[in-house]
């Protein structure tokens, strides 16, 4: 096997405890008190890895097949793919260590633009030629689209949830803490399943950025099928090493920053986050699972006349932003070097 190859997975291994790292999935356990932070990264780890083996093919496959124009993508090499690798692991990875949740496929979205510039100052190229326009048009709609499906289904699950409670309320009077107390224990059972069909699914999804570089592989004739099987399972360990080390910055940061949060509310997120990503993740379709998270969260928060923390949210939303441009830069920057030197 080629030394870059070797080179090449090594580097996708990376990536993969960088999305681990910026996986915010268990923060509504955390801030509603359900799970303690410890427990909640290690059982996030652990379906954050099955969900990686058994859920990602769909959406990796998808990602696997190039974003790249046809010009570009009949001149696509090595040392543009591990410019991009680079670029998304290093970005994910400082970005999880400052607690900022950000998208991982926009990272990717990034790298890959940020390479397509710079092939595009070699005489002879041409930017609009280099990228699958049309390709790229569907997974921004994706992002468009599921952070507000996330909003709008938290909002109707926590103003049902609410219309519940009240009910009882009615008919049973005046209610004590302890009443309220073992309600919202019965809610944490319910949360706790919801949230583990959610990892599952960000798992599956998430992970697609990483194990659509083994298929991309793999379709070029570089590794052997079972060489790609086995970074799969290499990829979920990955991942759950990531979220269990650096991935705790941003689930403190999301789970306690924007909104208070009852297990009853934690419930009206998750189980809409759920449904979204769960979707997505079978349809094939590379989503920001960060953006549909935060999105429910404000959903939730305006059903009970709660404004969220605008100067968390501004942070977020910040980070999201510069995601784009300080990827592209730094792909660009790997490819350039790497087209000098080699």
């Amino acid at each position: 096997m080629d030394i870059l190859i070797v080179v090449i997975l090594i580097v996708t291994l990376y990536l993969a405890f960088g999305i681990g790292s910026n996986d915010e999935t268990m923060s509504s356990v955390v801030g509603s008190g359900t799970l303690s932070l410890n427990r909640a990264v290690i059982w996030g780890g652990f379906l954050a890895c099955i969900g990686c083996i058994f859920l990602s093919e769909g959406v990796g496959k998808n990602i696997g097949s190039s974003l790249l124009g046809d010009t570009l993508q009949g001149q696509y090499d090595m040392w543009m793919m591990l410019a991009i690798i680079l670029s998304t692991s290093i970005w994910l990875v400082f970005a999880s260590k400052t607690g900022a949740p950000i998208s991982t496929t926009h990272s990717v979205v990034g790298s890959v633009i940020g390479v397509a510039f710079v092939w595009s100052f070699i005489p002879g190229n041409d930017f609009v030629d280099s990228l699958n326009w049309l390709k790229l048009g569907k997974v921004a709609l994706g992002w468009v689209i599921s952070p507000v499906l996330g909003m709008v289904t938290a909002f109707l699950m926590q103003t049902l949830i609410l219309k519940l409670i009240n009910r009882k309320w009615q008919k049973d009077g005046k209610i004590g803490f302890s009443e309220i107390e073992r309600s919202e224990k019965t809610f944490q059972y319910f949360l706790l399943i919801f949230i583990s069909i959610t990892q599952l699914s960000r798992g599956g999804n998430d992970s697609a950025n990483a194990v659509g570089i083994y298929y991309g592989l793999v379709e070029n004739g570089d590794i052997p099928q079972n060489i790609a099987s086995l970074l799969k399972v290499a990829t979920g360990i990955m991942i759950a090493v990531g979220l269990i080390l650096v991935g705790r910055n941003v689930i403190k940061n999301v789970g306690g920053s924007l909104i208070e949060m009852r297990p009853s509310d934690a419930l009206a997120i998750e189980s809409s986050n759920a449904l979204v990503v769960f979707t997505c993740t079978m349809l094939g379709l590379p989503i920001s699972g960060s953006h549909v998270l935060i999105f429910a969260i404000v959903g939730s928060g305006l059903v009970k006349g709660e404004k969220p923390n605008w100067q968390a949210l501004k942070k977020m939303v910040i980070a999201w932003i510069v995601t784009f441009p300080f990827a592209a830069m730094l792909s660009g920057a790997f490819y350039l070097i790497f087209y000098l030197i080699f």
